[in-house]
C-alpha cells in the first residue's frame, strides 16, 4: 500500500490520484495536467519530460504538483521540480510518484521535492532516514541556495 512522506514524516494522504477523469471530480483530486482546465482542479500530476515552459505558469499556481517517475533512471523530473520552484516560485507541495527510491529522496528534497509516494511503510521509513543522515551538502540547491563556502559560519 502507498505510503505517503512529507517534510521527513510519515502522514495521511488527503489527496486522491487519477488516472482517468470521472464525471465528478472531487476538490482533493490530482488528476493529469491536461485535464486541468476541463477540472478547475488545485493538483494535478504530470510526467518527468513535461516542457515546464508550456505550463510553468500555471502549475505555479496550484496547490500540489505531482510527478511522476516512470523508472529510477529517469532524473528529468528532478530537473521540472528545480525549475518549478526556482524559475516559476511555486511553493506549494511537490510530490514525488511512481517509482521513488528511499535512498534517493534526499537528492530530490534538493531540487525541491517536499513529498513523497513510496511503495510500503518500510520504504518510506529507509527515505526518512536518509533524508535525515544527510543534514549539510557543500553545493547549493532549492532547499540551500548558497554553497558552503559563501555560508556564515557562527
Amino acid at each position: 500500500m502507498p505510503v505517503l512522506v512529507k517534510n521527513q514524516q510519515i502522514v495521511p494522504d488527503p489527496w486522491q490520484l487519477l488516472e482517468t477523469i470521472p464525471d465528478y471530480v472531487p476538490t482533493n483530486a490530482i488528476v493529469p495536467v491536461d485535464q486541468l482546465v476541463n477540472t478547475k482542479a488545485n493538483a494535478v500530476w504530470v510526467d518527468g519530460d513535461l516542457e515546464v515552459d508550456d505550463h510553468g505558469e500555471e502549475l505555479a499556481k496550484l496547490d500540489l504538483v505531482a510527478v511522476h517517475f516512470p523508472m529510477f533512471a529517469d532524473g528529468r523530473g528532478l530537473s521540472l521540480g528545480t525549475l518549478l520552484r526556482n524559475r516559476y516560485g511555486f511553493s506549494g507541495e511537490l510530490r514525488a510518484i511512481g517509482e521513488v527510491q528511499p535512498d534517493l529522496t534526499p537528492f530530490m528534497r534538493r531540487c525541491g521535492f517536499d513529498a513523497f509516494v513510496l511503495e510500503s511503510e518500510l520504504a518510506a521509513n529507509t527515505a526518512i532516514q536518509c533524508m535525515e543522515s544527510m543534514s549539510d551538502f557543500y553545493q547549493g540547491s532549492v532547499i540551500q541556495p548558497e554553497p558552503a563556502f559563501r555560508r556564515k559560519r557562527n
